[in-house]
């Protein structure tokens, strides 16, 4: 039992760092102005969830994690020295496209086309940001790589990655709870959302992949010392 509360304890900020992704809560609100606007924001959650645990499976499943079943190992570390350094990476380069004060980011492509989606069509787009955005698929593989060094039972490791992704999927949930809470004075909720989200999502985004980088890359030097 304290094997699973410590392997959740240390996922948990990792979860919450996938959780506060500031692009995929804007498509979700957009998709909550539709006109099928819950069965497109369930569908995206399907979508959204099956991603990360598609993504947390496979690095659970990877034999190189498997081979450990003690605790954590050299390998564990290595791999999150390296997740770290590409989230330090992908914040440098997005600090670039930071916005000018006053300035608010143009919306990816895709995006704009959003609110005219069905349900199969949101569902693609909760995959692709789970699954294909860089940012979400490296910090859930860094999860992962944290439930794996905990050295539990396959099961074990599964309910954990399970809780994960229920974590890393509150982000999302939360303008679906306000919805269904406000119905009637939802949409001009989230415009003033939307219009904050676009302006901070490039700082916000920035701020997690650098805490998140260096969070771990701190953990894997001292798990890479301990156990090699």
């Amino acid at each position: 039992m304290g094997s699973m509360f410590n392997a959740f304890s240390a996922s948990l900020p990792i979860a919450l760092g996938v959780a506060a992704s500031p692009m995929t809560i804007l498509a979700l609100m957009i998709l909550l102005m539709t006109p099928r606007a819950l069965s497109n924001a369930y569908s995206f959650l399907i979508g959204w969830f099956i991603g990360l645990f598609l993504v947390g499976g496979i690095v659970l499943l990877s034999p190189g994690l498997n081979e450990y079943t003690s605790g954590p190992t050299p390998v564990s570390g290595w791999i999150r020295i390296g997740l770290g350094s590409l989230f330090l990476l992908i914040s440098l380069i997005i600090s670039k496209n930071l916005p000018k004060r006053g300035q608010v980011t143009a919306p990816p492509k895709w995006m704009e086309k959003v609110d005219s989606y069905g349900p199969f069509q949101a569902m693609n787009v909760g995959l692709f940001l789970s699954i294909l955005n860089l940012k979400n698929a490296a910090m859930v593989a860094s999860g992962a790589v944290v439930i794996a060094a905990g050295g539990l039972s396959f099961w074990n490791e599964i309910f954990l990655m399970l809780i994960f992704c229920f974590i890393a999927s509150l982000g999302v949930l939360f303008p679906v709870v306000v919805y269904l809470l406000f119905r009637n004075v939802v949409e001009a909720v989230f415009a003033k959302m939307k219009v904050w989200l676009q302006r901070y999502s490039t700082l916000i985004l920035m701020i997690v992949l650098i805490v998140f980088g260096g969070w771990s890359i701190y953990r894997g030097i001292i798990l890479v010392g301990l156990y090699s």
